[in-house]
């Protein structure tokens, strides 16, 4: 598979690939996309962008990675495209926060695998 740029080191500070062995998720497409759909939502804290305008919907380069991982499965694209564009404008709305986009995140990649997630799966997050 084509190496695909996701920043590693938030992937391990959010504690989450220990859910890849935990329940099973061995689709590498489907993990390297929601590690490049968090990465999205990091690069712009981390840039000290102010998400505050609908154009970070566009042109988002993460979002062309996790486009291209997932195109030969429309549905789960649909489904991670859904939960970004909701995902930035509730943020812009301020009706959430990053943690809480970070989360949906997260339990749509358990969405991918048909995994329920667990409120002792939220404690194994460790949020930025």
């Amino acid at each position: 598979m084509e190496k695909y740029n996701y920043n590693e080191r938030l992937i391990e500070k959010l504690n989450i690939t220990s859910f890849i062995e935990k329940y099973n998720f061995d689709n590498e497409l489907y993990n390297t996309a929601i590690f490049c759909a968090l990465s999205s939502i990091d690069s712009h804290r981390l840039e000290g962008d102010s998400i505050e305008s609908k154009s970070l919907l566009l042109g988002d380069y993460f979002s062309f990675e996790y486009y291209s991982l997932l195109i030969g499965s429309l549905d789960k694209l649909t489904i991670l495209t859904e939960t970004m564009q909701n995902g930035y404008l509730q943020l812009i709305a301020r009706e959430i926060s990053e943690n809480e986009f970070f989360l949906s995140v997260i339990k749509t990649w358990f969405n991918f695998y048909n995994v329920e997630f667990q409120e002792s799966d939220i404690k194994m997050v460790t949020f930025v």
